[in-house]
């Protein structure tokens, strides 16, 4: 079996938690310093972002002034917390 590690997530109303492969943490480790709950919690916000991306630019609805608002505000704490922009990091803008 190979070597996990428990990862929770906590909202103000629930929680919830899930296993990853120790490993993994390792592929994404930048600085020695950096944490497992940094680097998962970097993991999420880039996965909130680039989903948030896919809505508001690669899907058609009746709500799209709200995605791409909600998008807008993603942009802003992805840039916030890595300090370069969504565009930038990924090399995909619009």
């Amino acid at each position: 079996m190979v070597d996990t590690i428990r990862v929770s997530v906590e909202t103000d109303t629930a929680a919830d938690e899930f296993e990853l492969p120790t490993e993994i943490l390792e592929l994404y480790r930048e600085e020695p310093d950096e944490t497992d709950a940094q680097i998962a919690s970097d993991m999420l916000l880039m996965a909130f972002t680039e989903r948030a991306h896919a809505l508001a630019h690669h899907s058609e609805g009746e709500d799209m002034d709200e995605i791409e608002a909600i998008e807008s505000d993603m942009m802003e704490i992805f840039e916030d917390r890595f300090g370069v922009s969504y565009a930038d990091a990924t090399g995909h803008s619009h």
